[in-house]
C-alpha cells in the first residue's frame, strides 16, 4: 500500500523561495512500514494525524528513506524513533546516523540513483510509483522535462528526468504532489 500524506509544498514569490516543504509517502510492504521524505517541523502534526487515520503512530514506522538531505525533506525525522535512515552517502550532511540505501533489503521496495538536483538524490520504486523527490520538485518538471531551478548539474537532472519517464510510472514529486503515468506524455 502507498498513501501520500501530505503533498508538499513551494512557494516563490519573484523567483525566490519563500517557503518548502516536501512531500511525505508511507510504503507499507509486508515486512515493513516506511516513510519517504519527512517534511519540515510545521508539517509534524499533520503527518501524526495522516499516521492515525491509518491506525498508526510514529513508532509503527521502521524505515525512513530520504531522497536528499535538504532541510525541507528531513525535519520531522526525529519523531520515527524507531526507524532505521537511509541516504545517499553522496549527500553533503551524510554520517552515522544514516545507513547507506544500498544496504536497505525490501523485496518490494527498488532504490534508485535519480542525480541532478543533488549529486546524491535518491528514488523509491514501489509497484506502479516512483517517489523521486527534488529530481522532480513541481509536476511540471517530469511533465515537461524541465529540469528543477535548483540543481548541482543541469544536464544531470534532464537525463534523470528521462529515465523517470522511461519508467511509465505515476510519479510522487517532491512538492507538489502526484503526476499519473496518464498525464506523461
Amino acid at each position: 500500500m502507498i498513501k501520500l500524506l501530505y503533498d508538499g509544498e513551494l512557494i516563490r514569490e519573484n523567483g525566490i523561495i519563500k517557503k518548502a516543504s516536501s512531500s511525505v509517502t508511507l510504503i507499507q510492504t509486508k515486512n515493513h512500514n516506511i516513510i519517504v521524505d519527512t517534511s519540515t517541523k510545521d508539517k509534524r502534526e499533520l503527518i501524526i494525524k495522516e499516521l492515525e487515520k491509518l491506525n498508526l503512530s510514529p513508532k509503527d514506522i521502521e524505515i525512513t528513506i530520504n531522497t536528499h538531505l535538504h532541510y525541507d525533506h528531513i525535519e520531522n525525522n526525529s519523531i520515527f524513533k524507531n526507524a532505521t535512515f537511509y541516504a545517499s552517502p553522496k549527500e553533503f550532511g551524510f554520517n552515522e546516523y544514516f545507513e547507506d540505501f544500498k544496504k536497505f533489503k525490501d523485496k518490494e521496495i527498488e532504490i534508485v540513483e535519480t542525480p541532478g538536483h543533488t549529486y546524491g538524490s535518491i528514488s523509491v520504486i514501489y509497484k506502479d510509483y516512483i517517489v523521486v523527490g527534488d529530481a522532480s520538485p513541481l509536476k511540471n518538471n517530469v511533465i515537461k522535462l524541465i529540469p528543477p531551478r535548483l540543481n548541482v548539474d543541469e544536464k544531470l537532472a534532464l537525463k534523470t528526468l528521462k529515465y523517470i519517464r522511461s519508467l511509465k510510472k505515476n510519479v510522487i514529486t517532491g512538492h507538489e504532489g502526484i503526476v499519473y503515468k496518464e498525464e506523461i506524455i
